[in-house]
């Protein structure tokens, strides 16, 4: 009972974090109908995993070049106005989705420039306003509980979207999506006007991305970007086809793995306050790469289970401490926290693409399941992130 008791400070969640992360719980329950299998729908359009992959490397490389104008617009409409405004360009990408049996050209070009625009508008932003609502002695706790709230739901999500999609199609999930994130917007609603100017220009950011002092965390911010995308998309996409192509078990043993990570989430979430948050994330990626290596030598739906769970509980170690320090780093950047997040995003999505383009040239002399040692050594090279924040990187402090 000790682990949860501090869960139920009513401090805790003060309002305006409260209502920005059921807004962003709103989206990763919408996501939830759909991540998990988006690139299987993908690659049954595309008939490709090559095609799969070069979507994926489009859309990260056009958001790669675009975080700084997207940061930059924020000076104009606002923090919260532009995660708001965000909202109505990520229905339309998924609508895009809806009719790509239409045009399979024409909305792929639709699909890649509004989810683009709803990246630029919503994640610097959005990273922004969570770092300066989070409290820094609280921040790993609170990370802990807002993602177990979204958990709880995710454990029934894949199988109900297995199972929708294997009756109804996908343009039915595509459909409850597209609502969910109409509704996403009304917390934001709520949600205190943050006043942070981002005072960089498009140059003075790839100066800054460039530099010698931010090399450490250029390249830790790339690996955990590679991994990140090659836990999302290949993954997937390799337990689909070693499963044959049964929707239902995909989504049966993803919720299952669910289930045992929301009990490990708050019990990590209330540690990573108590230790040291570098020496659990040190833990968590070697436990993590070692939890890639195992999945190079699945071959059963039980093996599936077995090592999901396993590395389920590796990614939450590294996860909770890994993020609590990044929003650690970005609110103690103090009146750089936006340009911190801007970097961050930045260097995130070059590691993507980086490590796309590696796959695509892999590919071809290597079955899939071989391309996760690439993920197993980023997971280590996220112990990289430097101690230093980014105002003494820039010596301005």
């Amino acid at each position: 009972m000790s682990v949860f008791s501090g869960y139920k400070n009513a401090h805790l969640l003060p309002p305006g974090l409260a209502s920005l992360y059921t807004s962003r719980s709103i989206l990763l329950i919408a996501a939830g109908f759909v991540g998990l299998f988006l690139p299987v729908f993908l690659l049954l359009q595309y008939n490709s995993i090559e095609k799969v992959i070069i979507y994926y490397l489009i859309s990260f490389a056009l958001y790669t070049l675009t975080v700084a104008s997207g940061a930059i617009f924020m000076n104009y409409i606002g923090i919260r106005n532009s995660i708001i405004w965000s909202f109505p360009f990520l229905a339309a990408f998924y609508t895009c989705y809806y009719f790509f049996d239409v045009n399979l050209v024409i909305f792929t070009v639709l699909s890649l420039l509004f989810l683009n625009v709803y990246r630029m508008l919503y994640w610097v932003p959005y990273h922004t306003e969570f770092a300066e609502l989070t409290d820094k002695k609280k921040r790993g706790k609170q990370i802990g509980l807002l993602d177990s709230f979204t958990s709880v739901l995710s454990i029934i999500i894949p199988f109900v979207s297995g199972l929708l999609i294997k009756t109804f199609g996908f343009n039915f999930v595509f459909v409850i999506v597209i609502i969910l994130i109409i509704i996403g917007i009304i917390p934001l609603l709520f949600v205190p006007k943050i006043k942070v100017k981002f005072s960089w220009s498009y140059k003075r950011c790839w100066q800054e991305y460039f530099k010698k002092d931010n090399r450490k965390m250029m390249i830790t911010y790339m690996a955990d970007g590679a991994e990140n995308w090659i836990g999302a998309v290949l993954w997937p996409i390799f337990i689909w086809q070693l499963l044959k192509g049964q929707y239902l078990s995909v989504g049966l043993i993803t919720s299952l793995v669910t289930l045992v990570a929301v009990i490990l989430k708050l019990v990590i979430g209330d540690y990573t306050d108590k230790f040291n948050k570098r020496k659990l994330m040190k833990v968590g990626s070697i436990l993590s790469s070692l939890g890639w290596i195992i999945k190079i030598f699945i071959t059963t739906s039980f093996h599936i289970f077995i090592a999901s769970t396993y590395h389920n509980f590796a990614l939450i170690l590294l996860r909770t401490s890994f993020d609590a320090l990044m929003y650690e780093k970005a609110a103690d950047s103090g009146h750089y926290v936006d340009e911190y997040t801007t970097l961050r995003e930045m260097y995130i999505q070059t590691g993507r693409v980086i490590v796309m383009i590696l796959i695509l040239i892999l590919i071809n002399f290597i079955s899939l399941n071989l391309v996760f040692f690439l993920a197993a050594i980023s997971s280590l090279l996220v112990n990289l992130l430097p101690k230093q924040n980014l105002d003494e990187t820039i010596g301005l402090r």
